[in-house]
């Protein structure tokens, strides 16, 4: 996907200083004497929740770029709507599907406790969102990224608002009815390991210190799957995006030695849990999962954000292959998870419970 150029330095500025204008009750030239462009922006940086919030909602933007399904995607929230009559509020985004299909999605960012802890939404704040989608004639979509767990869920409203007009959405309730898959969204599995062998560079000083540090040159990477050297280009670029932003861990590497110098060390990738007996593939995670994980390493430096986006347009985080890819040596089991509309499981003391 392309973005719409625009140039922020030049109308940014200006809009934005109008905004400020009408909040401060002056005109252009007297702003300084209430704002300072330098002290908000560090102030927000100082204010962890905005900025991982921030940073979620234009997440979300790139994510679904890369996923491949829309055709467009635009931030409905950018402006001040005029209304009249019931409170309204834009969602953040307004999406278009390949297939056809328009939303407005509200993304939220939350780090739940456990499995079980809820995203909520209030009546009033609920019913702003479903006022604003009724008048443009879109419906309206709850997009929640699960923070530590590595997840996108896409929900529909009338899924899961109760009776008093408020939402109260549990991981395990919103994954089993997340229309995620309908964005592109899959589930992509391989068998473990996956190897990323670090040569030496055989005419520069290699050597392994005291320490176990090694000092060597890089002359090159290659990798491997189930045993064999991955030749083609475009699965060696999938195999490294594959290694190191998805849900598998890597180990720690290990140097092959040639009598004094390092020859090469490998690293390898695997699940984190026990092996799955009778199948030969284990999951590496979700597609939107994997290009968030990428989001987030471009966007951070010394475990803090220095950015909301990077840059990158949009569709270029994406993994580099779609549901017809085939590979001659990596090969790839991909799921697209259907949502499942049979009553929602709850776990009490002794039971389990359909609602």
């Amino acid at each position: 996907m392309k973005r719409v150029k625009r140039q922020p330095s030049r109308f940014g500025a200006v809009d934005l200083a109008d905004e400020l204008g009408r909040e401060f009750n002056l005109p252009l030239e007297r702003l300084s004497e209430k704002f300072s462009f330098e002290d908000a922006t560090n102030t927000a940086r100082k204010n962890p929740a905005l900025m991982y919030g921030r940073r979620i909602e234009r997440m979300f933007e790139y994510v679904v770029a890369s996923l491949g399904q829309a055709d467009l995607i635009t931030a409905e929230d950018s402006g001040a709507a005029l209304y009249a009559g019931v409170e309204v509020q834009a969602p953040d985004y307004f999406v278009s599907l390949k297939s056809g299909e328009k939303y407005f999605v509200e993304v939220k960012n939350t780090q739940p406790k456990n499995l079980h802890t809820p995203v909520t939404f209030g009546f009033a704040y609920l019913s702003r969102l479903k006022n604003y989608a009724m008048r443009k004639g879109h419906p309206l979509l709850i997009a929640v990224y699960w923070n530590g767990l590595r997840r996108w869920t896409i929900n529909k409203v009338e899924d899961f608002e109760s009776a008093k007009g408020t939402i109260n959405l549990r991981f395990v309730d919103a994954m089993q009815r997340s229309i995620a898959g309908d964005f592109g969204d899959r589930t992509v599995a391989a068998v473990p390991p996956l190897v990323c062998r670090i040569q030496a560079d055989p005419d520069r000083p290699s050597l392994m210190r005291d320490n176990n540090q090694a000092i060597f040159t890089i002359s090159g990477l290659s990798f491997f799957s189930e045993g064999r050297e991955i030749l083609i280009e475009k699965e060696k670029q999938i195999a490294f995006y594959l290694m190191f932003h998805s849900d598998w861990e890597e180990e720690m590497p290990v140097a092959t030695m040639n009598g004094e110098r390092i020859e090469y060390v490998e690293i390898e990738a695997r699940q984190a849990n026990e092996k799955h007996s009778g199948q030969e593939f284990e999951a590496l995670g979700t597609l939107a999962g994997m290009i968030s994980g990428y989001y987030k390493w471009l966007t951070t430096a010394n475990d803090e954000i220095v950015r909301l986006t990077p840059q990158l347009d949009p569709s270029e985080l994406a993994p580099g292959f779609d549901d017809a890819y085939r590979g001659e040596v990596l090969r790839l089991w991909q799921f697209k998870i259907q949502p499942n509309y049979e009553p929602l499981i709850r776990l009490t003391a002794d039971k389990r419970e359909a609602v």
